[in-house]
């Protein structure tokens, strides 16, 4: 019996599941808000660090255009993948401004986006 002892694996307990949750659900605002703000730098240091190793600030900022301005985002559910991986899906509120249109459209869609624990920490895994 005492061989078995090494192999039993302990599930997170209620409340480093919270902790969890509420630290990913941290960083995902922050990023989003630094979205909402247009600051791409601040947003991009939300990537993961194999993402910023691979790709320069520039590539990140590429990445969006000029015909849409997020207003909020509302993180509507988390899907924890084990320890280290989420997928988190949000509502995104925006306007979109159409080309040659009088004005602009209010709009909401729904995204998931990746996210895995590195070192600690929760990073944003851009996918193309």
């Amino acid at each position: 019996m005492a061989a078995l002892e090494g192999s039993v694996t302990s599930t997170p307990t209620a409340g480093a599941v919270e902790t969890q949750l509420a630290v990913l659900k941290q960083r995902v605002m922050a990023k989003w808000d630094a979205l909402i703000q247009k600051d791409f730098a601040s947003a991009y240091a939300f990537t993961s660090p194999g993402y910023r190793q691979s790709f320069p600030l520039q590539s990140f900022k590429g990445r969006f255009g000029n015909q849409l301005s997020w207003q909020r985002v509302e993180v509507a559910k988390v899907d924890f993948k084990g320890e280290d991986a989420a997928t988190i899906g949000i509502y995104v509120h925006f306007r979109y401004y159409p080309p040659q249109a009088e004005k602009a459209l209010d709009m909401k869609t729904f995204v998931e986006e990746s996210w895995v624990l590195v070192d600690g920490q929760w990073w944003y895994l851009v996918q193309d």
